[in-house]
């Protein structure tokens, strides 16, 4: 019998506690387990039972991940595709759920309440090419687009 980090002899009580913390997805789910020496055999099968249960779904954890990086303004297109990757979700279920997450959102409206939000003060007249750059950085940084940050940065003012 293998030696385990884990205080927990059940992989299944382990996976409900991982779980009742925040929605994974089973790739998640199953380095968690790994990284507290469960054996593949048992891994494998609390994988299987938490899917039965409803208690994983690589979907509706893709959506729901999807919605909260966008609406929060925290990563939008090729940003949102790589931190939903570090998840280990698959390429079509990221594209469908950013996809399906982008219907509902308007880009636009998103950028101006952010920019306003964490630049109240900026003046695009006053602004030194210093300040400009800095925020360009922080929205593209995000996955925002060029054209759409700039016209949002001169719009700041009318």
């Amino acid at each position: 019998m293998t030696s385990r980090k884990s205080s927990g002899s059940d992989p299944f009580a382990v996976a409900l506690r991982l779980l009742t913390g925040r929605d994974r997805s089973c790739s998640e789910l199953k380095k968690r387990l790994k990284d507290r020496d469960f054996c593949e055999e048992e891994i494998d099968e609390t994988i299987r039972r938490c899917l039965d249960y409803g208690y994983l779904d690589d979907r509706r954890f893709a959506d729901n991940r999807a919605r909260a990086l966008m609406n929060s303004g925290r990563a939008i297109g090729r940003r949102a595709v790589l931190e939903m990757k570090k998840h280990g979700l698959e390429s079509e279920l990221i594209e469908s759920a950013l996809a399906a997450a982008a219907e509902d959102l308007d880009l636009g409206a998103l950028l101006r309440e952010l920019f306003e939000r964490r630049y109240p003060d900026y003046d695009h007249r006053e602004a030194d090419r210093r300040t400009q750059q800095r925020i360009i950085g922080y929205f593209q940084r995000r996955g925002f687009s060029l054209s759409l940050i700039l016209d949002t940065m001169k719009q700041s003012n009318d």
